[in-house]
This record gives C-alpha cells, sequence and structure tokens, in this order.
C-alpha cells in the first residue's frame, strides 16, 4: 500500500512542476513538424522526370522514415528515463525531504518501488501517447500504418525503464546530476558497442560482433529498441531494403535476450532498494 502512496506522491510531484504538460505540448509541436514533411512527400514530392511518386513508393519512404522517427523517440525515452529519474531519489536524499519519510513506518525500499513505479508509468503513459499522435497523423497522411505499433510503443517503454532501473541505483549512492550524467554515459557506450556489433554481424567478424552481444547483456537498452524498431517494419522494408536503410533490423533480439533484459531491470531495481536500505541518511 506504501509503494502504491508513493507513487503517486511521484505522479502527483511531476504533474506539478508541469514535466507531462511540457512534453506533450513539444510532442505535439514534433508530430506536427514531422506531419508536414509527410504532407510533401505524400502530395508535392516529385519523382524521375518530374511525374509524382507513386502510392507504394510513398508507403514504403514513409516506413522508413517512421522507423527514424522511432530512433528519435528512443532517446528521448532514454534520456528521459536517466534524468527524470535522478533528482527523484538522489535529490530527495541531498535535500533532507527523505529522512522524515524512512523514520515513519515506511520501509526504504518501498520508497524505491513507489518512485520507480511512478516514473514508469510516466514514461509509459508519454511513450503511448507519443507514438499514437506520430502514428495517426502519418495514416491520415499517407496511409501508411506499421504493423504491430502496440508492440513496438510496449518495448520501447522497456528502453526507458531500463535507464530509469540504472538510474535508481546510481542515485541511490551518487549526487543527482552525478548518476544522471553516468547512467547516460554508459547508454552511450552501449549504443556505441551496439553499432560495432551490426558492424561485425555484416562483415562477418565473430569479435565485433561479440561486442554487440556483451554490451546488451550489459546494459539491455538495445534489445529493447531493435525488438521495437523490428516489429515497426513491413516485411519489405526487411527483405527489400535490409543493408541500405539507416535503423533498419533484420531480425529482432532471440526471446533469451529480451528475458535478460526483463531479468536485469528486476536485479537494478532489487539493488537500489538494498542500496538504499544500507546507506545513511
Amino acid at each position: 500500500m506504501n509503494v502504491i502512496r508513493i507513487a503517486a506522491i511521484t505522479l502527483r510531484e511531476m504533474s506539478r512542476r508541469k514535466l507531462m504538460i511540457t512534453a506533450i505540448v513539444l510532442t505535439v509541436a514534433v508530430a506536427l513538424a514531422t506531419g508536414l514533411g509527410f504532407f510533401a512527400l505524400a502530395h508535392h514530392t516529385k519523382g524521375t522526370h518530374g511525374a509524382p511518386i507513386t502510392h507504394l513508393q510513398v508507403l514504403a519512404i514513409s516506413a522508413v522514415m517512421l522507423t527514424m522517427i522511432a530512433y528519435m523517440f528512443n532517446l528521448i525515452f532514454a534520456l528521459g528515463g536517466a534524468f527524470v529519474a535522478a533528482p527523484t531519489l538522489a535529490g530527495d536524499i541531498e535535500s533532507g525531504l527523505l529522512l522524515p519519510l524512512a523514520t515513519r513506518p515506511v520501509r526504504r525500499w518501498e520508497i524505491v518501488l513507489g518512485k520507480f513505479a511512478g516514473i514508469a508509468i510516466l514514461l509509459c503513459v508519454y511513450a503511448f501517447f507519443s507514438g499514437f499522435v506520430e502514428f495517426g497523423i502519418v495514416r491520415v497522411i499517407t496511409g501508411y500504418a506499421p504493423p504491430h505499433p502496440a508492440i513496438a510503443l510496449t518495448y520501447l517503454c522497456g528502453v526507458g525503464i531500463t535507464m530509469l532501473s540504472l538510474t535508481l541505483l546510481l542515485s541511490s549512492r551518487m549526487a543527482a546530476i552525478s548518476s544522471g550524467v553516468a547512467a547516460v554515459v554508459l547508454y552511450g557506450v552501449a549504443w556505441i558497442a551496439g553499432i560495432v556489433g551490426d558492424i561485425g554481424a555484416t562483415v562477418h567478424n565473430a569479435s565485433f560482433a561479440d561486442v554487440g552481444t556483451v554490451s546488451e547483456l550489459i546494459l539491455p537498452s538495445d534489445a529493447f529498441w531493435r525488438s521495437a524498431v523490428y516489429r515497426l517494419e513491413p516485411v519489405s522494408l526487411i527483405l527489400g531494403m535490409r543493408g541500405t536503410v539507416p535503423f533498419a533490423v533484420a531480425a529482432p533480439p532471440p526471446p533469451a535476450m529480451v528475458s535478460w533484459a526483463i531479468g536485469w531491470i528486476v536485479v537494478m531495481v532489487a539493488l537500489a532498494c538494498l542500496s538504499l536500505s544500507t546507506r545513511d541518511l
């Protein structure tokens, strides 16, 4: 019950800071801006010899563009999970707000789980809102819709929750700014390692490919992203444009990797609970 109360308090605090309103306004602005691009694609762009491009070409280009836009939101979810979580726990410790709460009949692990649940709900609501706004605009303008949008957005939620759990663990021992920056740096290293793994798979270099696999085991945010983008790609993109389209994924991570990623999040949250429980406030 305390976990639910703390989650509600966390959501209320985010609302008081107008974080969600700001995110929604900016998301709508970005969606409208991309909508103008899709409108130009569907109605004004000319193909070879000045002839209008066909509807099939519009759908194919829309699939590629939507995948790239999804990558932009992937970065937003990752950075958002880190920087929203960083001050939520560490900030309360630094300001002394956590001390009176911890002296009440509230266990410290309940505080961590409550804050984790509150921010996770916020991230998921934002992910589905932004995703369906973007998908809806593209569908209305071009007629294109990704194959499995809800599943893709669920995996994108995993990206944000992965960074959230890592940042909560770091913020249980580090200052707010330090924990946020450290989480983002680790994410960047894992991202670069994933690119190295892709290069290794393309040129059949086992050592490079192993770098990508190891990075996904250490920080599995990339596994969620690959699972998400695979659900956004039509079959034609996977079969006909593979190797020429940025961010395209030929095959999703194996189920074992996704299970590892989910278990990784559970372990990180458990370690955050343990870390805060053993820390002097």
